[in-house]
């Protein structure tokens, strides 16, 4: 909408058109009239009409007021103008802004107010002249020249807001004139006007009530652009939902393959695990009973054999117990070898002689004097094994191996098929001759 502005004073009219063109008149008596004339002449049909009051129209001064909001302070000041306002007479309307306050008769506000209706303008705001003068002016004190019936006045300038005024008197020589026409900056300016307006109370109302219209419009644009963001998010994310169940069928013979290819790995490494973990919970005696069959003699045979941690104790008969002994303590990781109990001869009818051994020491593959387990730290079980002296004395070790099978195998073949998880072997009964002694055991 096209805004423009008019400078009304006690005897003259100016209005500033878009354009740079300007109109007056000096019929101020009749401000319905005047402005019936003004619309013709401007040829607007419709526009926005900012008014500038210059003094004596409008009066402004500073007023020190207790604490308030700004609408008390325009109360008390319009229920006790003539208190605060020099020369007011009748019902004054005021507006007020910091320390400054201005008013108006309000007949002629009403006046204008109607005037511009009745042409069908909208009115914009009715400010006093000196709010549009600060406009134009740079910071400091500066005298506003008379024009016509206007009374000289000087006003205070800060960052192009008004600050004070007062009437321009002889001793005020010193302050600088404006080099402006009070009625066409008044014009020009106050259509930037934002402070000091002055309203009637029932355009005051109808502000209010527009205001709170607009409020209620907004509110409900609102709310509708809230609900309508719902049903559109609502709507994309059942959009969304069903492509993902498309897309979830489409995938879903390749994922129960993975979740069956992802159970078959996890099943295998269980096993491996499972493995893994009997592999280092076993005995390692395989190097044992190997450096054993090694380094016994060729008449010597085992009939019996114990372990519990690392120590190790192993009986047999021998030609020569002693021979045995020797042997045992040159075995590289067996260590603190001696008898565990007393030698026994046995002579045959032959005249031949056997001697029953039974020697203990300590197995240390590693070298630390630790049993021989794959991961350090877990407590071997003991393994016991007895085998029947009966057969094994009783018949030489090259027949023993075809007669009695794994029983009463030399201990250097023995040695090499021994299996670490366990050891176990039991004389068959045709073979052995005492039944004390008639089998093996293994127990851990």
């Amino acid at each position: 909408m096209i805004a423009f502005g008019i400078a009304l004073g006690p005897d003259r009219l100016v209005a500033v058109l878009p354009g740079g063109r300007r109109l007056e008149t000096a019929d101020t008596a009749d401000l319905r009239q005047a402005f019936t004339d003004l619309h013709k002449t401007a040829g607007l049909p419709r526009a926005r009409v900012h008014v500038a009051l210059l003094p004596p129209l409008v009066d402004l001064r500073r007023v020190r007021l207790p604490p308030m909001r700004s609408e008390d302070r325009c109360r008390v000041l319009e229920r006790d103008a003539s208190r605060y306002f020099v020369g007011v007479r009748e019902p004054q309307i005021v507006a007020v802004d910091a320390a400054l306050a201005g008013c108006a008769p309000v007949r002629l506000v009403e006046e204008i107010e109607a005037a511009v209706a009745g042409v069908g303008w909208e009115l914009g705001i009715v400010a006093p002249a000196h709010v549009a003068w600060a406009l134009s002016l740079p910071d400091g004190r500066h005298a506003i020249p008379p024009s016509g019936r206007t009374v000289a006045e000087w006003i205070a300038v800060a960052r192009r807001r008004i600050t004070d005024r007062g009437r321009l008197r002889p001793s005020d020589a010193q302050i600088t004139v404006a080099d402006i026409d009070p009625y066409f900056a008044a014009a020009e300016q106050v259509i930037h006007a934002r402070t000091l307006a002055l309203c009637s109370g029932s355009r005051r109302a109808g502000l209010r009530r527009a205001a709170r219209r607009r409020s209620a419009i907004m509110l409900a644009a609102a709310a509708s652009c809230l609900i309508v963001a719902a049903i559109l998010d609502y709507w994309g994310l059942g959009r969304e939902l069903d492509a993902l169940h498309a897309r979830r069928e489409r995938i879903a013979t390749q994922v129960a393959a993975a979740m069956r290819t992802r159970d078959s790995l996890t099943t295998l490494i269980g096993v491996a695990g499972t493995i893994g973990m009997l592999e280092t919970r076993t005995p390692r005696w395989s190097a044992f009973f190997a450096d054993l069959a090694d380094d016994l003699p060729r008449d010597a045979y085992l009939s019996g054999f114990e372990s519990r941690g690392d120590s190790v104790v192993v009986s047999g008969v021998a030609g020569d117990a002693a021979g045995v002994l020797h042997s045992l303590e040159q075995m590289p990781a067996f260590v603190a070898v001696h008898a565990d109990g007393p030698i026994r001869q046995d002579v045959s009818p032959a005249g031949l002689v056997r001697e029953h051994f039974r020697f203990s020491g300590h197995w240390t593959p590693d070298g630390s004097g630790g049993p021989p387990w794959g991961c350090g730290g877990a407590s071997a079980p003991r393994i016991s094994a007895h085998l029947s002296g009966a057969c094994c004395s009783s018949v030489p070790p090259s027949r023993a191996i075809s007669s009695c099978g794994p029983t009463c195998m030399p201990a250097r073949r023995y040695g090499r098929v021994l299996r670490s998880s366990a050891i176990c072997w039991r004389a068959s009964s045709a073979c052995c001759a005492r039944p004390e002694r008639k089998g093996m055991t293994s127990n851990s």
